[in-house]
């Protein structure tokens, strides 16, 4: 725990209250909001650290802060063992100017990141640099999976102002069937051939040669590297495998004779 301050809502459009950041106050916050469904604790500039539901701790990425100081302290109000200890609160406006560090935990936890990938983030080894008006900008790349046909998704997001921001999606749903690790790149809307140049620079894919029209525009199918997939977003490339293996073993599933 690095903060001086943490913020507490225990209802959607409440108002939040503020509190130095010890286990204490935080236990004090959650037991006297016990009978709120769900109540959330975060930062001052609103980086979440905690989420609890009727009075139990739900997510908590700070292991050491949880185990070691918040669930002793809370253990003994929600058993009785003490009384409910007073909740010291800071008012607003004292804190206003107060500088936030950067949170020692994964934040971002609830957007979806796991803790390998929030680590990564962090220190820069899965963010590709990518020009854009004169300016780099560090770049996440995202796997998914289109719905209609489940092909490969590749979606860049934007970490220049240190906070995720979808940029743009560079791969395009053609609805025509492609390989695994196959898709074709959205040359029509993400920067036209350059974007060609800038997946093969950074050793993602290499063109098959094969194209698709739609519309006005001629799209080409790129190989993507498995492994370097892998590497940038090892959690969303799974993913993408098992929805092939589950589309796989779905369509063999109907293909079978009824007897």
């Amino acid at each position: 725990m690095n903060q001086k301050y943490l913020m507490g809502m225990a209802a959607e459009g409440g108002q939040a209250v503020v509190f130095e950041a010890k286990a204490s106050n935080v236990a004090a916050f959650i037991s006297q909001n016990r009978m709120a469904p769900e109540l959330l604790i975060c930062t001052l500039d609103y980086k979440m650290f905690l989420t609890a539901r009727t009075g139990m701790v739900d997510v908590c990425p700070e292991r050491k802060f949880l185990v070691q100081e918040l669930l002793p302290a809370l253990v003994l109000m929600q058993t009785g063992q003490v009384q409910d200890m007073p909740l010291a609160i800071v008012p607003r406006e004292s804190v206003q100017d107060e500088e936030c560090p950067q949170p020692d935990w994964n934040y971002l936890r609830w957007d979806g990141y796991d803790n390998e990938k929030f680590e990564k983030i962090m220190d820069g080894s899965v963010l590709l640099n990518y020009e854009f008006l004169s300016e780099t900008i560090p770049m996440e790349l995202r796997i998914g999976q289109y719905e209609d046909g489940s092909g490969l998704a590749l979606e860049l997001v934007s970490w220049e102002e240190k906070e995720p921001e979808d940029w743009d999606t560079i791969t395009v749903n053609l609805s025509v069937p492609c390989e695994k690790d196959h898709a074709f790149v959205d040359i029509n809307n993400s920067g036209g051939q350059e974007i060609c140049q800038w997946i093969e620079e950074n050793g993602l894919g290499k063109a098959t040669g094969r194209q698709q029209r739609s519309g006005f525009c001629i799209y080409p199918e790129y190989h993507f590297d498995a492994r370097r997939l892998k590497e940038l977003d090892r959690e969303g490339y799974e993913k993408y495998v098992a929805g092939l293996q589950q589309r796989g073993r779905s369509a063999k599933s109907n293909s079978r004779p009824v007897r």
